[in-house]
């Protein structure tokens, strides 16, 4: 008995087109800032989790950027301290510790804010590209 399947052109051409959809759409960037957010959140109640003691300069200065696309293909946003914009310039040292004449230990508010809450993050993500592949005709 033979087994004919068939179908295999039109799935992979509606894959094909959901893709571009999603490369081509609004799609892609609403994802990446949707799983920006948890991620920033932790961030900043990881840079104030004493509050007698925030200048508001490196809370401030924390933020997601806009979205942009990589070099080599596909689109990034970042989260944290941009320092390129004149903000907090001492949040390297501070998530760090440095040495020095007046040596500070590290205190991490980046990479933990990631590890605490990246699972929420792609959640998200997930969540938003489900969204929009829903809406496709």
């Amino acid at each position: 008995m033979a087994v004919e399947l068939t179908g295999f052109s039109e799935l992979i051409a509606d894959l094909a087109g959901m893709a571009a959809d999603l490369d081509n759409g609004p799609g892609v960037d609403r994802a990446l800032q949707a799983g920006a957010v948890p991620v920033e959140q932790q961030m900043l109640a990881n840079a104030s989790s004493d509050p007698k003691i925030i200048t508001g300069a490196l809370h401030g200065s924390i933020h997601t950027s806009k979205v942009k696309a990589r070099g080599g293909g596909g689109k990034q946003v970042t989260i944290g301290v941009h320092v390129k914009e004149k903000s907090a310039y001492y949040s390297n040292p501070v998530e760090y510790g440095h040495g020095g004449p007046g040596p500070a230990p590290p205190h991490p508010f980046v990479r933990p804010a990631f590890d605490a809450r990246a699972e929420d993050a792609y959640g998200e993500i997930r969540r938003v590209l489900e969204d929009e592949i829903s809406k496709r005709p």
